[in-house]
Order: structure tokens, then C-alpha cells, then sequence
């Protein structure tokens, strides 16, 4: 079933819990779970892990670790949620940055006759090292195997991410969709960079049920990579300023930012769960000026000069 507004707005802030439980533990791959994830009924049963890599591929390699990217969530109602946050550090805004197409080749062969799919070379890279690790650090196995184990027989789950997180839920929804978890496994993804070509995301939308993909329309990041044959999957949701439930501040990281994207979605849930701004939100929590009047303002007079100039 189709997420609501109200529904997405909720899962983006499990998607800005993963960026501050990382903020708040850099070097830690078992963060303490964020206050508002504790008080919205969710309990921590696993994380995610990832290895960046800063010039992996020739002989001045100067960075390599693993650091964590997210968690795996069980709500009181047994629900599982596997959330992967934005883009954090120099290390991986360089990975966002190799743009070069590379083949798809999924641990689950693909059917022949599909078209030849390509992926974006960095987000890949990143996604097949991803690892599912215990609470206490254990190693659980690869990501997609080890959250459909966890799911059990008869479970559902539902893939979250925001950015650079958006992608690689992307790579991981339909990982489960083909797998473990055809036809129990749900996305809700917000201002996705481009992840693969015209076949790769014909793939990913007859495979996907269940999915929404929340881009807004100021928001560069889900521009890119341009060219070189990426697009956006078609059953995207483009957020414009006179359909938001609030007004955003304009700038590049405002426009971005997951809990601008939460109170545009659902302005009176986004500001009553983050009354007491969790921290490391209060610079993205003051690029919202409020609910939504009606009146102009810079972003609409912005979208109104650009129409029909940059596409939606």
C-alpha cells in the first residue's frame, strides 16, 4: 500500500536519526540509538556497515574503513525498517563524485533478455561491501541476505534512506525484492541522486511494488550525476514549494536537508516529533520558516522563473 505524506514524513526521521546517532559516534559501528528513535517505538536490532575507500583503485591508496551507514529497526508492532542515512565527510562525498557507469551485476544472476543495465561506479562500490553487524558488533553476513534472515519466513520490511543513503536503499530494496523478500519489501527514499541507466531502472520499477521517491524540485543532489545515461526512476514524487506543508529556507544544504523533506511532507508531525531539536539538527531544523501560507516567497518566485527551463 502506498505510503501517505504523513506515513513518508515519519521514515524520513528515522533517516535523520541515522545521520545524528553517526555524528554522534564517528568512529563507532554501534552508536547509541537516538532519543527520538527510542520514543518513537523503534528498537535497534542491527547495524549497517561500509567500507570508504579514497582512491581505491591505484597505488597512492590513502583511506580505507569501515564506519556505519545506518541500522535495522524492529517498531513495537514488528515492523522492520532498514535505514541508511545521507552523505557525511570528505571520504564520501569523493565516492559520490565517480560518476562512471559500471556494469549491474547483483549477487542474484539477472534473466537474460533485461538490456545491458549500468549503475553509478561509487554507490555501487559502497553497496556491495555493506554488512549487517549485531548490536554488540558481530558480524551478521551481507547486507540484503542478512536483513531478509531477519525478517524471518513470513516478516515485511520496509528500506529507508536519504541521499546518498537513497541510492544505496535503492540497490538494496531490489536486492530484497529479488530475493529473500519479493512481495514483503517496501521503500521510502528521499532526494535520490541518480543510480543507473534506463534498463536498471525499468528493473527496479516492475520489480518495486511498493515504493516512493521524494525529490524536491530545488534540491540539486537528485540532478545528479548528469548524463552518461542515468535517469530517475519514473514513479517519483517531485515536491514543490506551493505543494509543501512548509516553507524551507532557500539555500543548497536547506533544500536538502531530510528534515526539511519530513516538514514538507507533514509540517505539524515533523515540528511536534523534533520539539526538542535532536542534536546536530539545529542548523538544518532552522531552515524551516514555518508552515506553508499561501503567500510568495523566493522559492515559488524561483520554480516560477525556472519553469520550463530546468526540468521537473
Amino acid at each position: 500500500m502506498p505510503f501517505t505524506n504523513t506515513a513518508a514524513a515519519s521514515y524520513g526521521l528515522l533517516a535523520m536519526h541515522a545521520m545524528d546517532m553517526y555524528r554522534m559516534a564517528t568512529n563507532s559501528l554501534t552508536p547509541a540509538a537516538a532519543p527520538g528513535l527510542t520514543a518513537g517505538g523503534w528498537t535497534v536490532e542491527a547495524y549497517i556497515t561500509g567500507n570508504d575507500t579514497l582512491l581505491p583503485k591505484g597505488p597512492l591508496q590513502l583511506v580505507e574503513r569501515t564506519i556505519c551507514y545506518g541500522y535495522l529497526a524492529r517498531r513495537t508492532s514488528g515492523e522492520l525498517a532498514a535505514v541508511i542515512r545521507g552523505t557525511d565527510g570528505f571520504v564520501e562525498w569523493i565516492e559520490d563524485a565517480e560518476f562512471r557507469p559500471i556494469a549491474y551485476l547483483p549477487a542474484i544472476a539477472l534473466p537474460s533478455g533485461l538490456g545491458t543495465m549500468s549503475v553509478e561506479q561509487g554507490f555501487w562500490t559502497l553497496y556491495t561491501s555493506m554488512q549487517l553487524i549485531g548490536t554488540a558488533g558481530a558480524a551478521l553476513g551481507a547486507l540484503a541476505p542478512a536483513i531478509a534472515d531477519a525478517a524471518g519466513a513470513a516478516g515485511t520490511a520496509t528500506v529507508v534512506g536519504h541521499s546518498l543513503g537513497a541510492a544505496l536503499a535503492t540497490y538494496l530494496a531490489l536486492d530484497l525484492a529479488r530475493g529473500g523478500l519479493s512481495g514483503r519489501v517496501s521503500a521510502c527514499l528521499f532526494a535520490s541522486p541518480h543510480t543507473g541507466n534506463q534498463a536498471f531502472v525499468d528493473l527496479f520499477d516492475r520489480t518495486m511494488e511498493d515504493y516512493r521517491l521524494f525529490n524536491y524540485i530545488l534540491d540539486i543532489v537528485p540532478r545528479i550525476p548528469l548524463e552518461l545515461g542515468y535517469v530517475p526512476p519514473s514513479r517519483r514524487t517531485v515536491i514543490l514549494p506551493t505543494t509543501a506543508e512548509a516553507n524551507i529556507r532557500v539555500n543548497p544544504g536547506c533544500n536538502h536537508h531530510v528534515i526539511c523533506y519530513c516538514a514538507m511532507l507533514d509540517y505539524e508531525g515533523t515540528i511536534e516529533a523534533t520539539t526538542l531539536v535532536p542534536a546536530g539538527e539545529a542548523g538544518s531544523a532552522a531552515c524551516i520558516l514555518g508552515p506553508e501560507t499561501g503567500n510568495p516567497n523566493l522559492a515559488k518566485r524561483l520554480v516560477s522563473d525556472l519553469a520550463g527551463v530546468v526540468p521537473v
